[in-house]
């Protein structure tokens, strides 16, 4: 055999030998290795696709993580978590001994889902929160498209077995996709089983150990009379981060009279002060927190009262482009015509001799222009007449001023 056979040959069987190398063929060592990088989620998914080849491997990467104690799929890429389906879910849950390991479970960015994938909770014992809002940490519940996660003959059938085990069941807090807080008969009618669920546990404020809510200012757990305003559905008392449960007594508010447990406007989320900071809006009077929104501080002298972002925008002078949060502070007016909306404030009010509120119709203005367009409305017969005298007066001034100005233009040729 000449020298250049002897090569081609060596190479083929080189080139076929490294085809035949295989995953399994991978020491677990260094499986278990490049799964301490990935989120939890995706190490129980990674151990998923190594059972097919290697128990053993499965149950190292497993093992690998010293607790199932909480599994979130909002620590996963968001396009990961779209794509998996209840099959998927049901694999995850049963690899960790979900049943009896798992005490909090967050369905974030799952919106591919029906339900029928947590179908093994029925049995659990452990289980302390499911979050089935599907979105993520400090996120606006809205979802477009709708989830199909399916309340009546998927969900709700495994939920009924978990809080029917009663003083036996650990569950402190369920938290509902936005579309199921409506009010469908359906939904109401467990919404109440939950409350009651929840009244039989007793469960006592972490700060004065009084049961949560018969010293509370609300009579439920759960609001199920809320006619599908953005309560219904929601349940109180109870911390979204912790769990630990609050009241309203007055000896558990803080030095200002705050409620120890705030609702945030936004993510729709209850969190204690020892987990969030929540800070309410002087104007609208809501609570948000600081890791929903940075609210904007008030420009006005002396003045560190805060305003969110949507009463920031209706209380921004577009002269002097400073907010204050009126008050004690320097009073603003929006626009009523439509197609302006803008602010001006007090001061520019008195320097510019723009703008304000009419006395006779009580519409707010920014300049004498919007003043006349918003009077008229296109019907001059249905105006305000102070408006129309008002606009036309400083019309006339304006005329006299600019004529004066081209007088002066001409004879200074």
């Amino acid at each position: 055999m000449d020298e250049s056979n002897k090569r081609r040959r060596t190479t083929a069987t080189a080139s076929n030998n490294a085809d035949d190398k295989h995953i399994k063929d991978v020491p677990n060592g260094l499986l278990v290795g490049i799964s301490s990088y990935l989120a939890k989620p995706s190490v129980a998914l990674f151990a998923i696709a190594m059972n097919s080849q290697q128990t053993q491997t499965t149950k190292a990467i497993i093992s690998s993580i010293n607790n199932w104690n909480v599994l979130d799929f909002g620590d996963t890429e968001k396009s990961l978590a779209a794509k998996l389906s209840d099959v998927d879910i049901d694999k995850v849950l049963r690899s960790i001994d979900a049943a009896n390991n798992l005490k909090i479970l967050k369905l974030a960015g799952c919106v591919n889902i029906s339900g029928s994938g947590l179908n093994m909770l029925r049995s659990s014992v452990a289980i302390e929160q499911i979050d089935m809002s599907l979105v993520g940490k400090h996120e606006v519940p809205l979802i477009v498209p709708e989830p199909k996660l399916s309340q009546d003959l998927v969900v709700v059938p495994i939920l009924d077995s978990i809080i029917s085990r009663g003083r036996e069941s650990s569950l402190k807090q369920l938290q509902f996709p936005k579309k199921w807080r409506n009010t469908s008969t359906e939904m109401t009618q467990f919404f109440q089983r939950y409350h009651q669920y929840l009244t039989d546990q007793r469960y006592c404020c972490s700060k004065c150990n009084r049961t949560s809510m018969e010293t509370g200012i609300s009579t439920r757990w759960v609001d199920f009379e809320g006619d599908g305003d953005e309560w219904h559905g929601t349940q109180s008392y109870t911390c979204t981060k912790c769990l630990n449960h609050f009241c309203s007594n007055d000896d558990c508010k803080d030095e200002d009279g705050n409620l120890y447990l705030s609702w945030c406007k936004k993510c729709e989320k209850g969190y204690c002060r020892n987990c969030s900071d929540m800070n309410e809006c002087v104007s609208c009077e809501v609570h948000i927190c600081d890791e929903c929104e940075e609210m904007k501080t008030c420009d006005g002298e002396e003045c560190s009262d805060v305003v969110c972002k949507r009463c920031s925008e209706k209380k921004t002078c577009h002269i002097c482009n400073l907010m204050r949060c009126s008050g004690s502070c320097v009073y603003s007016y929006q626009c009523k015509l439509d197609s302006c909306n803008k602010v001006i404030c007090d001061d520019c009010v008195e320097d510019k001799g723009e703008g304000g509120r009419c006395r006779a119709c009580s519409k707010a203005f920014c300049s004498t222009e919007c003043r006349y367009y918003l009077a008229c409305g296109g019907d001059v017969a249905k105006a305000c007449s102070t408006c129309l005298m008002a606009a036309a007066s400083d019309f006339h001034h304006k005329l006299q001023e600019c004529k004066k100005e081209m007088r002066s233009e001409d004879n200074a040729r």
